[in-house]
């Protein structure tokens, strides 16, 4: 299969196109996240329910997912600049649509198309990347696109909460509509054009594959995004999308392989460096997007936060990623990448262990310590990872390669982040089903708790109200030590995992390939 021919221009300085290429990027990560802080102002806007306006976030994730496996054809039927001006344009188009709907279901519609433009710009940035730094500054360039990739989500929701407070939901897509502008410009003058070869093979498109891969991430999210509300498989519609989830990823792996003219090359998964870092760059998005949750989560329901505050606790973890980022990408120029990513593995785990040693006392400093710590960490894995994936694969395969690496990444992750959810509060019932017993007439200590809370409460109360609320209290206390349990279990998980990827490190070459 031949690739589009590109001509990039050599008087170009790669940090000008870099620019040029993650502007976009930076918008199109950004909208996944900086909605969630907003949700209940849009529930409230369209008077509609918490799971009805959680629609909002997941048909765009899904939308953009659905793109990835289509853009190296794409690709090589239109080329990659005109792919980026299309993508912009789509993505613009659903910001306006989002601004002037009438409803919720325009809502949704307008974000869908949001969604189709932002799916092909992070694997066409990070191909466009990879082209135009040389070799030698692979980890430069993937420390670059890790600004996109690692930096916008987590600065999304610092973004959206500030225009949500100080002006209105609405403000999160007017905001980039100026910016796809700048973005047009920038691509227009900065970006190499690029020439696809017409070949017969681009008159055939994959419609059994693409749609086996659209059927199967419909039904994955569902599954995901209404599982726990349902009571997952007691439920009997969410056990059939589930075997057709699967029956489609599987039809969607065999017709790939066997097919003349796939709509992707999953034959790259061939190449082990690319397989297995592939798998460990997963893992990391896994580390961000469960901590991305789970944090605010402890901070809000343990430590008594509000939204705004929760999220500037964790804001300076972006701020440390972005500067990570672009630090390590000069490190790895120095230091191995397998012994580099090896220690941002490490670093990881120590701060996920960091954060078992919180409580509901704990300090604001307790919080943004580890949350700094894994930033650190992330970055110093990210970069060398991303760069062992992609280093023996030839050129030409880089746009396929990219949109197989982001929608891997994509199913893991969204996997990783309903499972830490659905772990939170399945974990917290066992907590409680054995810490209940603690409760018990039979227990002095227990007694001793009672009778103080209820002589307080007498002061103000009468005596069977004062013994009603006295009880409210310590159970209340109970609900908090068994949630309290459930974090501190998913975070040792999460560190465990941290540890068992290393030796998948090892397994990647660190040849150059000749090509």
């Amino acid at each position: 299969m031949q690739e589009a021919i590109t001509t990039p221009q050599k008087t170009t300085n790669p940090y000008i196109v870099a620019i040029a290429v993650l502007l976009p990027s930076f918008l199109a990560l950004a909208a996944s996240s900086a909605t969630n802080v907003s949700q209940p102002h849009i529930a409230g806007f369209y008077g509609a329910t918490q799971y009805e306006a959680n629609t909002v976030i997941t048909c765009y994730i899904i939308s953009g997912g659905l793109m990835l496996p289509v853009t190296g054809y794409l690709v090589r039927k239109i080329g990659k600049k005109l792919l980026m001006y299309y993508s912009i344009f789509l993505f613009m188009l659903g910001c306006l649509l989002c601004i002037l709907a009438p409803n919720l279901q325009a809502l949704i519609g307008a974000r869908v198309v949001q969604g189709i433009g932002s799916g092909c710009i992070l694997p066409l940035c990070q191909a466009v990347l990879l082209e135009v730094f040389p070799p030698e500054k692979r980890g430069v360039a993937m420390g670059l696109f890790g600004v996109a990739a690692m930096f916008s989500p987590l600065a999304g929701p610092f973004v959206g909460g500030y225009l949500t407070d100080n002006y209105s939901w609405q403000w999160i897509f007017i905001i980039n509509i100026p910016l796809c502008m700048l973005s047009f410009l920038l691509i227009k003058i900065f970006m190499p054009g690029d020439r696809p070869e017409k070949t017969p093979e681009d008159n055939h498109f994959d419609i059994v594959g693409y749609v086996s891969i659209v059927v199967a991430m419909a039904c994955m999210q569902i599954v995901l995004d209404k599982g726990q509300q349902f009571n997952w498989f007691d439920t009997p519609w969410i056990c059939w999308l589930t075997g057709i989830c699967i029956f489609s990823f599987v039809l969607f792996y065999v017709w790939e392989l066997e097919y003349k003219h796939p709509v992707i090359d999953i034959r790259v998964f061939k190449d082990r460096n690319f397989l297995f870092g592939t798998i460990a760059s997963s893992f990391i998005n896994v580390m961000i997007y469960s901590t991305l949750l789970l944090v605010p989560m402890f901070v809000q329901s343990l430590l008594g936060y509000s939204p705004s505050m929760s999220g500037l606790t964790m804001f300076p973890r972006a701020v440390i990623c972005l500067i990570g980022l672009l630090v390590v990408g000069e490190i790895s120029r120095f230091i191995g990448n397998k012994v580099l990513a090896t220690i941002g593995f490490l670093i990881m785990a120590s701060a996920l262990l960091m954060l078992t040693q919180m409580n509901p006392a704990s300090s604001i400093e307790s919080v943004i310590l580890p949350n700094i710590l894994l930033c650190i960490g992330v970055p110093t894995a990210f970069v060398p990872v991303t760069a062992l994936s992609f280093q023996t694969l030839p050129a030409s395969k880089n746009a396929d390669a990219a949109a197989l690496h982001a929608l891997f990444k994509n199913i893991v992750t969204a996997v990783a982040t309903s499972v830490s959810a659905t772990f939170i509060a399945r974990v917290s019932q066992v907590y409680q089903t054995y810490l209940v017993g603690n409760l018990s007439p039979h227990n002095p200590m227990f007694l001793y708790k009672l009778s103080m809370l209820k002589s307080k409460f007498m002061v103000h109360y009468p005596s069977v109200l004062a013994a009603r609320k006295a009880d409210g209290m310590l159970y209340r206390q109970l609900q908090q030590q068994a949630r309290l349990g459930a974090f501190f279990d998913v975070f040792i998980v999460l560190a465990t995992l941290c540890i068992l990827i290393i030796p998948v490190l090892y397994i990647l070459r660190s040849k150059k390939s000749k090509e």
